[in-house]
């Protein structure tokens, strides 16, 4: 038996044949394991396209024993694949749908160099088509498989037209495991190449990128496939039972998390100097091992326990660096010993070291309030964000005063909510954090160090929109639309709500079962006249006259902007729906808002009056969401 770890294009780019022997199982790869490759993949992407990646990632074992044909002169060598057929079909699927989506777009270089990985090259001797294939599945899966690699996603929408509706969206309940992959494969990549990465905002409309950009990101899909992934080979001889192998791989046993080979690697090094494990573990590690750091962690993407994730703010925490969790466990044994040399004198404090950020991310994570701390966790789980974690882990074991680390935090909840209601890119926030992080390592954690993070960063995907930008988002933009998680529409609502009130007003805090209102309402041509008291057509057909044209669409312009909507009850907000001013005031009424007073005392409510408030949450906005 012979074991060792090679690239990708390694494997796949030998002539031989990869042959799934009869007793293995079919293709059974689902939506889980397809999401956890891609997310895989692209995130080497993304790493290549900024420069070589700090490690190669790794993708399980492949086991192969000799061919059942032996060794024949002048045909292409087989193996069998005894362990590992499913992440190899799934390479060679992946591969498939990167040629389609490059033929697509034209880059016939990237189908051209596709193909050598999928294909071997004719020999004399060959005997059978399947030899030209570079994998061999079992025989319930050869025909699809192999018409796949053949083919295109146009012919196997021909050819298996059970599968797909009439619009070419696949029917995923007839449709083979490897045809599911395949289409899901090329609508992945096609969104990423043609937009950048996945992310969780929603706040703004993509736009495709130029050709140049898009050619990059196929070209840095297929370097990272074949060259930044890895998969250790175990080969066996003649006398290794291939069978027997095989059962024992694939017991029950659950496998391990990085922190797994993390927590081991810390208390192997311990014992090694002489420490002991055991009373490190009870002393410091222990709060670690609760089920609070074992359950995923809800909103960080990919899903990995919050113990994984913990551990990669941590060390960007310390380092400034961006940290890659699909290799945790090499970023840790490269940060303990940084050029060949132990970073801690013991592993004591190496713990010590890491366990300080541990009620942080605590506190962050529960957002329960009461401190600036708990504050911005709360506001960071409303909006989803959790890359500012390393951030706040700097500032918050700085030595900085309370009052300098609150205006930290309410700055980078402003970042956020700018950013947001200027319809900014969030695409970038991640490294956006991780650079000021690093700033902040190398300047010091002040309000200035931060604000020069920022001085010289003034391109769409990462600057800190000013006032005047802020002012006029709010003017103009239709957060409505843009802000489509009504939770984040919500807060700043709410945040509103709280600057408008005074020491008259009731202070109670943020009630259950609130909604989001259009005051004009959305189908405001039922029972609300325009300005000059005509009617627009409620069918929302064309209007021949042109001042009326233009008098709907400068109302229409202003519906869904921050100055129409507030804050109501769920009934009351069913109850109002499109009422006339009079009635819906009403309702605003019992809602007990500071943020409604102004809107009921108003006799009628139309653009004027929408522009008059909107330049008072304007003077509102600039103080709740500070500038730097």
């Amino acid at each position: 038996m012979d074991a060792k770890d090679h690239p990708i294009i390694a494997v796949l780019g030998d002539q031989r044949r990869f042959v799934v022997p009869i007793y293995q199982r079919q293709y059974q790869w689902t939506d889980k394991h397809w999401n956890a490759f891609w997310e895989d993949v692209q995130a080497k992407a993304e790493e290549t396209l900024v420069g070589k990646p700090h490690f190669k990632h790794y993708m399980g074992a492949l086991i192969l024993a000799p061919g059942s044909d032996g060794y024949v002169v002048g045909a292409t060598p087989q193996v069998q694949v005894v362990d590992g057929q499913q992440r190899l079909t799934t390479f060679q699927i992946f591969l498939a749908a990167l040629r389609e989506v490059g033929l697509r777009k034209e880059f016939s270089e990237v189908a051209e160099n596709v193909g050598n990985y999928l294909f071997n090259r004719p020999m004399s001797a060959d005997k059978d088509q399947d030899a030209r294939f570079k994998l061999v599945p079992t025989p319930q899966d050869r025909a699809v498989f192999h018409n796949i690699i053949d083919g295109s996603l146009t012919s196997i929408r021909k050819m298996y037209p059970m599968c797909f509706y009439q619009n070419g969206n696949l029917i995923q309940k007839y449709a083979p495991n490897s045809i599911q992959a395949f289409y899901k494969f090329i609508q992945k990549i096609e969104q990423y190449v043609t937009y950048g990465p996945d992310d969780d905002e929603d706040t703004v409309s993509k736009t495709s990128d130029n050709l140049e950009t898009q050619r990059s990101r196929t070209h840095a899909l297929v370097d990272a496939l074949l060259n930044h992934l890895k998969i250790v080979v175990i080969t066996l001889d003649e006398s290794d039972d291939a069978q027997v192998i095989f059962e024992t791989l694939n017991s029950k046993a659950e496998p391990l998390l990085a922190m797994d080979l993390v927590r081991n690697n810390i208390f192997h090094r311990a014992e090694a100097q002489g420490e002991s494990a055991d009373k490190l573990f009870e002393k410091v590690w222990r709060p670690l091992d609760d089920s609070f750091w074992k359950a995923d962690s809800p909103r960080a993407k990919p899903r990995r326990p919050r113990i994984d994730h913990f551990l990669s703010h941590v060390l960007t925490a310390q380092t400034g660096r961006d940290i890659s969790l699909r290799e945790l466990y090499a970023e840790y044994r490269s940060f303990t010993r940084p050029n060949g040399r132990p970073r801690f004198p013991t592993v004591q404090e190496e713990l010590e070291a890491l366990m300080r950020y541990a009620p942080i991310y605590r506190t962050l994570e529960e957002g329960k309030t009461g401190s600036s701390l708990g504050w911005i966790g709360s506001k960071l789980s409303v909006w989803e964000i959790t890359t500012a974690y390393p951030l706040i882990f700097t500032i918050a074991v700085s030595n900085g005063s309370e009052d300098i680390k609150s205006a930290l935090y309410r700055l980078i909840y402003s970042y956020i909510v700018r950013r947001s209601l200027c319809g900014l890119t969030p695409k970038n926030l991640n490294k956006t954090f991780q650079r000021v992080t690093s700033y902040l390592l190398e300047k010091g954690i002040s309000i200035e160090s931060f604000a020069l993070a920022f001085a010289e960063q003034i391109g769409d995907a990462v600057r800190f929109p000013s006032n005047d930008e802020l002012s006029n988002a709010i003017n103009t933009n239709p957060i409505y639309l843009w802000i489509h998680k009504k939770d984040k529409l919500m807060d700043i609502l709410w945040e509103l709500e709280l600057s408008i009130r005074d020491k008259f007003s009731v202070s109670t805090p943020r009630p259950l079962g609130m909604s989001v209102e259009h005051i004009l309402p959305q189908g405001w041509r039922t029972h609300w006249a325009l300005s000059d008291g005509r009617k627009a057509p409620i069918d929302l057909s064309p209007v021949a006259d042109t001042e009326t044209s233009l008098t709907i669409a400068k109302r229409q312009a202003c519906l869904h902007i921050l100055g129409n909507l507030t804050l109501i009850t769920v009934p009351g907000n069913s109850a109002s729906s499109n009422s006339v001013f009079e009635d819906k005031k009403k309702w605003l009424k019992k809602s007990l808002l500071a943020l409604n007073l102004e809107i009921i005392e108003k006799d009628s409510w139309d653009e004027a009056t929408i522009s008059d408030r909107s330049k008072m949450l304007i003077s509102k906005a600039t103080s709740i969401w500070p500038s730097i």
